[in-house]
C-alpha cells in the first residue's frame, strides 16, 4: 500500500516521473500469466520509453535555449508515442 501511495505522489510530480515510470512498468513484466506477444509488446514499449526518457534528459541538460529545448523535447515525446503505437500495431 505504501508503494502505491508513493507511486501516485511521484506521478503527480513531474520531476520524479522519469524515475518511477520505468519501475512501475517493469513490475508489469513480473507476472508469469502474460502471453509471449503481450510480454514482447510490453518489453519493446518499455525500451522505447526508456530511450525517450534518456533523450529527454540529454536534451534538457545540454540545450540552453528554452524554445529549442521545448521543441526538441516535444518532438521526442511525439516520436516515442508514434514508435510505441507502430510497434504495437506491427506485433498485433
Amino acid at each position: 500500500m505504501h508503494f502505491i501511495k508513493t507511486l501516485i505522489l511521484a506521478a503527480i510530480k513531474k520531476e520524479a516521473s522519469f524515475y518511477w515510470l520505468p519501475r512501475f512498468f517493469g513490475l508489469l513484466l513480473l507476472p508469469g500469466f502474460l502471453f509471449d506477444t503481450e510480454s514482447l509488446i510490453l518489453f519493446q514499449s518499455l525500451v522505447f520509453l526508456h530511450a525517450s526518457l534518456g533523450l529527454e534528459t540529454i536534451i534538457e541538460d545540454y540545450l540552453h535555449i528554452e524554445i529549442i529545448k521545448l521543441q526538441c523535447v516535444s518532438l521526442t515525446k511525439i516520436f516515442s508515442i508514434l514508435l510505441i503505437n507502430l510497434n504495437i500495431l506491427y506485433l498485433l
